[in-house]
């Protein structure tokens, strides 16, 4: 991975993953701007010349034999081809900004503490060796469960693309059983142009339906609600059309321009295209593989202030980011101390992963198993596209040849090069797919304190730092957990939370004991300091330890009720000749 500055601010240069989809859009490319040179060609050399041919008006359908309508296909096969190059061009190198991939939950600020809300949640999965399931939500969720189980630990990315394919497999199944409807109107109504209107209607709802997510690649997919709205709506402009085809005007035309020919290859090639889009997901779902996590724990005392090992811990961890890029910090709770206490006990907790990267040396393609229907998805795509643009060839040669030549492939064809274009679009998320490898680490810090003397503290004023509370550690135990994380995102989806998944969780017991032995090396360098052999300070510690033994074998009491103040209701403490607050005399306690 390199480290870019551009006009826009720093970007990551990542490997490219869409490898063998550029091969596939540069073949598609060319084969495009090649059958747009044939068609030229045909109506350069082939048939009557330019005088001889009739001229097209848009007041009526074009006649046999002009060029017109040939001229416009060609331009739009090249454009169509011209586009693909440049796509497989800007698609050699993959720059993600600052913050990319997404983490995997809200962080807690560098200059903050606290604890993010699924921190909880991540603590869990470093436990069991494996992240827990998310579960899955939202519109067709049944449908995404009735896939497999194993979906749940995707990414959301990946739930929210399979929920597009199932809208558009109702889609386009409502639109075949509209298009059986219209050819059984035309049967029993007796009236022949009763299927090629139904077929208009057809054929746009499904224009829109490709239209839109070639021009919107990413979109929310429509409820069952929206779908079954869409069909109504369709069917209630085709029933009047059906009901009344042969009384409209131009009814004998539409017939000639094979619109149910053309309508039934969109929708059997749509739904063979969205079918695939679903294999192919379904085969990147991969399940979260249960690792035994090892976990380094030490004790260790001190004479210093906790929070001189804490700022030591923030040091070694700004020292250990991956190409220099800050960690993700999911959780940072600080020990909170009570100097005036004379011994209390304490927490705190580190929770940080570093920047996801690529490894070094590893592959940027998807493995076999997970590409198989992703090649066959792109593969018809190139032969949709090839077949559109090989109808125009033949239409154009025939017209040139025969002015009275059947205008059907001219349907047809861009039917197959828009369906070929879709594929492509469909096929493009998942070629995005990415597996990265972070570190997680994860500190925990239980301990009890007592109260340094003014004596000890005498002895080395220095060693104190700014705030800090005069206090020495007592029986520190220290849980360390660094974990490898590998984990999945898709480049060209959005980046949220949820659209990275964690996959496999490989303990580094090494990394964790360095952890345990940099606590050990910081209790030495204060063991060396004039205060840590201040007789005060001993005593002091002897002191503090005999009262633990001394609670530690105690048989514990029944709790009394608690007592308050008669005069101004503060709860007093056990034992207590007067009030605290007020001052008021107390009876026996």
């Amino acid at each position: 991975m390199a480290y870019r500055w551009n006009l826009e601010g720093p970007s990551f240069e990542f490997p490219t993953p869409y490898n063998t989809e550029n091969r596939l859009l540069v073949l598609r490319g060319y084969a495009l701007i090649a059958l747009a040179v044939v068609v030229a060609l045909v109506l350069a050399l082939v048939g009557a010349g330019d005088a001889a041919r009739p001229v097209v008006t848009l007041e009526k359908l074009p006649e046999p034999a002009s060029v017109w309508p040939h001229v416009i296909g060609l331009l739009l096969m090249a454009v169509l081809g011209v586009l693909n190059l440049v796509q497989a061009s800007r698609q050699q190198t993959l720059q993600l900004a600052p913050g990319q991939p997404a983490s995997l939950m809200p962080e807690v600020a560098h200059e903050a503490t606290g604890a993010s809300p699924g921190a909880p949640w991540l603590i869990q999965a470093l436990g069991r060796g494996m992240a827990a399931a998310q579960g899955l939500h939202g519109p067709y969720a049944a449908w995404l469960r009735w896939l497999g189980s194993d979906l749940a630990a995707a990414p959301t990315t990946l739930h929210d693309y399979l929920r597009v394919r199932l809208a558009r497999l109702a889609l386009f199944g409502g639109l075949v059983l509209l298009l059986a409807l219209g050819a059984l109107a035309g049967t029993v109504l007796a009236q022949p142009a009763a299927l090629p209107l139904v077929s208009v209607v057809v054929g746009a709802a499904g224009v829109a339906a490709l239209g839109r997510h070639l021009l919107f690649p990413v979109q929310a997919a429509p409820g069952p609600w929206a779908i079954t709205a869409m069909l109504a709506a369709a069917l209630a402009v085709a029933m009047p059309l059906a009901w009344f085809a042969d009384t409209l005007p131009g009814a004998t035309r539409w017939p000639r321009l094979g619109l149910p020919l053309a309508a039934s290859v969109m929708l059997a090639l749509g739904l063979a295209f969205e079918v695939l889009g679903l294999l192919s997901a379904r085969a990147q779902a991969l399940p979260s593989r249960p690792t035994r996590i090892t976990t380094e724990e030490t004790s260790l005392s001190f004479d210093a202030d906790m929070g001189r090992l804490f700022a030591e811990i923030d040091r070694e961890l700004h020292r250990r980011w991956a190409e220099g890029i800050p960690n993700r910090r999911y959780a940072r709770q600080p020990p909170v101390l009570d100097a005036a206490a004379d011994e209390g006990s304490f927490s705190a907790t580190v929770l940080e992963e570093s920047q996801p990267l690529i490894p070094r040396g590893a592959a940027s393609t998807l493995a076999p198993a997970q590409s198989r229907w992703l090649l066959v998805l792109g593969a018809l795509g190139l032969c949709s596209s090839v077949v559109g643009g090989g109808l125009w060839v033949w239409l154009a040669r025939a017209h040139m040849l025969d002015s009275a030549a059947s205008w059907v492939p001219a349907a047809v064809g861009l039917v197959c090069l828009l369906a070929g274009g879709y594929a492509f679009r469909i096929s493009h998320v998942l070629w995005s797919r990415l597996e990265v490898e972070s570190t997680l680490t994860w500190l925990e810090f239980k301990g009890s304190y007592f109260r340094v003397p003014g004596a000890a503290l005498a002895a080395e004023p220095a060693a104190r730092m700014p705030g800090a509370a005069a206090v020495g550690v007592e029986e520190l135990t220290l849980k360390a957990c660094v974990v490898q994380a590998r984990s999945v995102f898709y480049a060209a989806a959005t980046y949220e939370i949820g659209s990275r998944a964690l996959l496999t969780l490989t303990p580094d017991a090494k990394t964790a004991a360095n952890w345990t032995e940099l606590a050990h090396g910081f209790a030495r360098s204060v063991a060396l300091s004039a205060m840590a052999q201040s007789p005060a300070l001993l005593a002091a510690r002897a002191r503090a330890r005999e009262r633990r033994a001394g609670d530690a074998g105690a048989v514990i009491a029944p709790k009394r009720p608690p007592r308050f103040c008669s005069a101004c209701g503060t709860p007093l403490l056990v034992g207590a000749r007067f009030c605290q607050q007020c001052g008021n005399t107390l009876g026996v306690d």
